[in-house]
C-alpha cells in the first residue's frame, strides 16, 4: 500500500491505514496488539479526551477523539481477521440502537417528548426490555470509578421512581456559581475525613454503591421479570422498595 495521501478524512481511509500497519510487511508493534493488550491504551485516550473536554481546548478534543478513534479501529482490525466482526457491524449496530431508542424521532405516531429527563426515562425503559436485560443497572461496568458508578446509579435509579438518598438543602443558600466550588470542597473534606480513620474512600463507596445495586436488582426481582420498574405503580414500587430494606 502506497503512503496514505494526508488529505483523506473518512473512517474507511482510517481503517486502511490500521490494516496496512497490521499487515505482513507492517509495523511490529501493530502486528502484536489484541484487544487484550490495547486496554490500557484505550483507558488512558478516554482520559486525555476528557481532559481535553474540561480544559474547554477544541483542538485538544479533536485530536483526542481521533486518538480514540483510533482504538475502535484497531478492535475492528483485530476482530475483523479473527473472524468476530467488523466495523460495519459496529456502526450497524449502533445506528440500529440510537434508531430504536429514539421512537420520539424516527418512528411516526409515535409519543411526543418534550424534555431531556422524558427521553432519559423512555430511555431506560427501552433498554430494560430488551434481550439479556433484566435490570436498569445493567450496562453499568462496575469498574468505574466508584463516584462516577454511584451517580450514575442514582440517576438510573431517581428516573425509575426508586428512592435515592436525600441531597435536598445539601447546597441551600449558597450562590449558584459557587456550588460546584463548595461541592468539590465538601466531597474533598469527605475523602480526608474517611482516610483519617483508615479507609479507602474508593472502597468504601464502591462497597455502598454495591449494596444499593444489589437493592434495586431486589427490588426488581419482587416486581417480577415480566415489567419494569419504572412501569409499577408508585405505592406498590415504594412497598417493594420497603420490603428489600435492611
Amino acid at each position: 500500500m502506497p503512503r496514505p495521501d494526508i488529505s483523506s478524512t473518512t473512517v474507511e481511509d482510517l481503517l486502511a491505514v490500521v490494516e496496512r500497519l497490521r499487515d505482513a510487511g507492517g509495523c511490529p508493534w501493530d502486528r502484536e496488539q489484541t484487544h487484550a493488550s490495547l486496554r490500557p491504551n484505550l483507558l488512558e485516550e478516554s482520559y486525555e479526551a476528557l481532559e481535553a473536554l474540561d480544559l474547554g481546548d477544541d483542538d485538544a478534543l479533536a485530536e483526542e477523539l481521533g486518538d480514540l478513534l483510533v482504538q475502535v479501529t484497531f478492535h475492528a482490525d483485530i476482530a475483523r481477521r479473527a473472524g468476530e466482526w467488523t466495523m460495519a457491524d459496529v456502526v450497524g449496530g449502533v445506528i440500529d440502537k440510537l434508531v430504536r431508542r429514539h421512537p420520539h424521532v424516527f418512528q411516526e405516531g409515535g409519543r411526543r417528548l418534550e424534555t431531556a429527563e422524558q427521553v432519559s426515562q423512555q430511555w431506560d425503559a427501552l433498554k430494560s426490555k430488551e434481550p439479556g436485560r433484566d435490570s436498569i443497572t445493567n450496562g453499568l461496568p462496575t469498574g468505574m470509578p466508584a463516584l462516577a458508578y454511584a451517580g450514575a446509579l442514582q440517576r438510573r435509579a431517581g428516573r425509575a421512581g426508586l428512592p435515592v438518598p436525600s441531597g435536598d438543602g445539601a447546597l441551600n443558600g449558597i450562590d449558584e456559581a459557587e456550588q460546584e466550588a463548595v461541592a468539590g470542597r465538601q466531597l474533598f473534606e469527605a475523602v480526608a475525613r474517611v482516610q483519617a480513620s483508615g479507609i479507602d474512600p474508593e472502597v468504601a463507596l464502591r462497597a455502598e454503591a454495591l449494596r444499593y445495586r444489589d437493592r434495586i436488582r431486589r427490588t426488581e426481582k419482587l416486581a417480577g421479570d415480566s415489567i419494569s420498574i419504572a412501569d409499577v405503580p408508585d405505592d406498590e414500587r415504594d412497598r417493594l422498595w420497603e420490603e428489600t430494606g435492611g
